[in-house]
């Protein structure tokens, strides 16, 4: 029996209403002319063949992700003292003179190599207080001077605002704890700072400060165990051996970034009051 064309429509239609409501459902993507009923037993599967088996691979030897990176030092050619040898007459130096004559020795140094000029220390008769620059900049590197151009500029203000310096009554004594500037200004490596570690020592040593104030993190980071950012370690009291240390932002830091300045502040105050303590 034939169906009736009002029959046909109303099915039509039907169908219509019925992909529009799983268009708006989601289902839009026809995956199969046929339903597919998928609660069916599936059909038995043929029989796998058998695996053959292959000759295992010959063994590789272990590959490292990366290899060890050698340390930035070379050895010591014909003429030039060794490692050993230079930190041996740093640690017997008996003044700054002879450390400065055992770091221009220092050719095996990867910063002696791409700085400039020596940037090492200063020393003021009677002085109680050592400021220890972490490294040189461009300026600085330019200047043979551990504090240099606008750097100098801001650090002598800074200082002399608690009563430190020449114009104010107290002697300051200077030194870099990295006596050479790295190229482009990059932060230093470890080997870097670990070469220069026994010079920097002994000239606190030598100059026997009641107090060390240390801009950047380098001083308190390898001198005294603190930590490497001086985020972290600024307006923390340290142990260089048996001096104490505080550490804060570098002159540079500031000048970048003047919102710092008021915990510059408040470090110089600490710095200042424990100094006052020890009159």
């Amino acid at each position: 029996m034939s169906e009736s064309p009002n029959a046909a429509g109303e099915s039509a239609a039907e169908a219509a209403r019925m992909l529009l409501w799983l268009r708006e459902m989601g289902a839009d993507e026809a995956l199969s002319v046929d339903p597919v009923n998928r609660f069916a037993e599936a059909p038995p599967q043929a029989a796998a063949a058998p695996a053959v088996a292959r000759p295992a691979p010959p063994k590789q030897p272990p590959i490292n992700a990366a290899p060890p990176r050698p340390a930035p030092t070379r050895p010591a050619t014909e003429g030039e003292a060794s490692i050993e040898e230079i930190h041996a007459a740093a640690r017997s130096a008996s003044s700054l003179g002879e450390l400065v004559t055992a770091l221009e020795r220092f050719d095996a140094h990867p910063l002696r190599r791409t700085a400039s000029k020596l940037c090492f220390a200063e020393e003021a008769a009677k002085a109680r207080v050592l400021v220890i620059a972490d490294r040189p900049r461009a300026e600085e590197d330019r200047a043979g001077k551990i504090f240099a151009d606008k750097n100098a500029v801001l650090l002598e203000r800074m200082l002399a605002a608690i009563g430190l310096g020449e114009g104010a009554g107290e002697p300051v004594s200077y030194l870099s704890f990295l006596p050479w500037r790295p190229p482009g200004n990059r932060p230093p490596i470890e080997i870097e700072c670990r070469l220069i570690l026994p010079f920097a020592e002994r000239a606190i040593a030598l100059m026997q400060p009641s107090l060390i104030l240390a801009f950047g993190g380098l001083a308190g980071q390898w001198l005294a165990g603190g930590a490497e950012s001086i985020q972290r370690q600024r307006g923390t009291w340290l142990a260089a051996g048996s001096t104490p240390l505080l550490s804060t932002f570098h002159p540079e830091a500031l000048l970048k970034s003047p919102a710092l300045k008021k915990l510059a502040w408040q470090d110089l105050l600490t710095f200042r009051a424990r100094l006052e303590s020890l009159s």
